[in-house]
């Protein structure tokens, strides 16, 4: 009897992440990197690529992007966090003054 894989497309990773992780690390890095001497930022990197790696074993893909959803980060695209909006209705608009066109 063969194995059957979980998913069918491996996911692509760099550094044993995912690329949104990697990408939220090298842009927090990389901003501390215009303030602070280049080995603080350095360091930081590796172990927050450690830690992420430790803290990401055994979960599903996607799972810090849920996690950041669940903890109230507003990602565009999505309904509101939970944590955000007690409830959630579809006709509901912005209180932004919208212009007509004709």
């Amino acid at each position: 009897m063969r194995k059957c894989p979980r998913t069918l497309d491996k996911p692509i990773l760099l550094f044993g992440l995912e690329v949104e992780d990697v990408a939220i690390l090298s842009l927090g890095t990389g901003l501390m990197g215009l303030f602070l001497p280049p080995l603080i930022p350095g360091i930081l990197f590796l172990t927050g690529w450690g830690g992420l790696k430790m803290l990401k074993k055994d979960k599903p893909q996607g799972f810090m992007l849920h996690w950041l959803y669940r903890a109230g980060m507003n990602l565009k695209g999505l309904l509101p966090p939970p944590r955000n909006a007690s409830r959630y209705c579809a006709y509901h608009e912005d209180k932004v003054e919208r212009k007509q066109t004709l």
